[in-house]
């Protein structure tokens, strides 16, 4: 290994430690999202819920909720969503809240109550940001023949788009919704 690389390697150990000290809760979340990608969800389900213990938020559970689901853990899935919606204001977590819930109430067989949050989950997502493949969720909804494993990766694209197209606006103020402001050359510009 390069003397370069071994410095690298270094600093990147020392600023992750200072991260990880300084703010247990967004390493948490990190680590969580990344196992989640990488399709770790016991690991991904841990790295949330200690991001919850850390700094108790809607965000954290409602991670929790989708890292059980995808493990399995309905039981488990169903108490971090119960806690997220307890903590939510309809916040940015709001459609993984409503989401989940949905996938997670189907999951257990409970149609109808799983339906109810289908509904809530189609009316929310229209007002946030509506997408192309959201037909074939009204589609289920309103056929009540419910595809879940179609279901939940609809779901998953459409909850991830939304929550990356708010994380470009607050980050650059452009993409979708700095275009549906008017913001289309950054945060602070005026075109």
């Amino acid at each position: 290994m390069s003397r370069k690389a071994i410095i690298g390697a270094v600093i990147f150990s020392v600023v992750l430690f200072r991260c990880a000290s300084q703010d247990p809760y967004r390493m948490s979340m990190f680590e969580g999202r990344h196992a989640l990608d990488e399709g770790e969800y016991r690991q991904a389900q841990q790295a949330f819920l200690k991001a919850a213990q850390a700094s108790p938020d809607a965000r954290s559970y409602a991670y929790a909720a989708t890292a059980s689901y995808k493990a399995g853990d309905l039981a488990a899935a169903q108490r971090s969503i119960e806690e997220a919606a307890k903590l939510d204001g309809k916040s940015y977590s709001y459609l993984r809240i409503v989401g989940y819930k949905a996938l997670i109430l189907l999951g257990q067989g409970k149609e109808g109550e799983g339906l109810d949050a289908l509904a809530a989950y189609l009316a929310a997502y229209e007002n946030a940001y509506p997408v192309g493949t959201i037909g074939d969720v009204k589609r289920m909804s309103r056929t009540r023949h419910v595809n879940l494993p179609l279901l939940e990766r609809l779901l998953d694209e459409q909850i991830s788009t939304y929550e990356n197209e708010l994380e470009q606006f607050w980050g650059s103020g452009t993409g979708w919704y700095g275009q549906r402001i008017g913001n289309t050359g950054g945060v602070g510009t005026t075109n």
